[in-house]
């Protein structure tokens, strides 16, 4: 049975984890690089195989993350999220905080998301026959439906502001008119000394006739302000 309770103690278990797989001395014998692309060829098909195998999952998602291997890594989350069916909240959570480094604002969106999945070539389990198939779902531009200032402040609170900033950008292309979204992108823009890019933003918006809350003149005297 899939143990979802037994939690993620930090990030050194998965570590400890993915170490004592690759000392299996059946693995060994098959001359299996571990810092190779055959290493996470491997780890996919024990985790097709056995499904239901939490450790087999995190081995995954840790390999994905170690090798920069960001739709690979969106992949093995969204695999764990629809096996464990909304069981194991807390442990997807922390996964989720760990990786969003290695994650685009749009992959970690769709992983926050309830109700709607974005699958890729890398999903296993995205055809409803495991899990829950209500949990996945096709769709195109599905960006317009997420909470891009819930999104930025959980990057804000990782302290990945870039991420944060990012996020907001992206939400303000889908919903330009939000002031909330353009207060918090000016107060961060100020709080990072961006200037270039918050230049860049204002005057796509002004080019785009966007009505901009009056932050954004302040935001341009205090740059041109520090600027001289």
């Amino acid at each position: 049975m899939l143990q979802s309770d037994f939690g993620l103690e930090t990030a050194r278990t998965v570590i400890a984890a993915e170490s004592e797989f690759w000392s299996d001395a059946r693995l060994a014998a098959f001359g299996i690089d571990p810092d190779g692309e055959q290493a996470l060829n491997v780890l996919v098909f024990a985790v097709r195989k056995q499904p239901a195998d939490l450790l087999g999952h995190l081995r995954r998602i840790y390999r994905c993350y170690r090798s920069d291997l960001s739709e690979q890594l969106f992949a093995a989350l969204l695999d764990l999220t629809i096996i464990l069916g909304g069981r194991g909240s807390a442990l997807r959570a922390r996964l989720l905080a760990a990786c969003r480094g290695k994650l685009s604002v749009a992959q970690a969106a769709a992983l926050l998301k309830p109700g709607t999945r974005v699958a890729n070539r890398y999903t296993l389990f995205t055809d409803g026959m495991l899990g829950s198939s209500d949990l996945v779902q096709q769709v195109r531009g599905a960006d317009t439906q997420y909470d891009y200032l819930a999104l930025a402040n959980d990057f804000i609170e990782y302290s990945q502001l870039s991420q944060a900033i990012e996020a907001l950008e992206t939400g303000l292309i889908q919903q330009p008119e939000r002031e909330d979204l353009q207060n918090s992108l000016l107060e961060l823009y100020r709080s990072t000394k961006n200037a270039e890019r918050f230049r860049r933003q204002y005057r796509a918006l002004s080019d785009a006739g966007v009505a901009l809350v009056d932050g954004w003149r302040q935001v341009a005297v205090y740059f041109d302000g520090i600027s001289s």
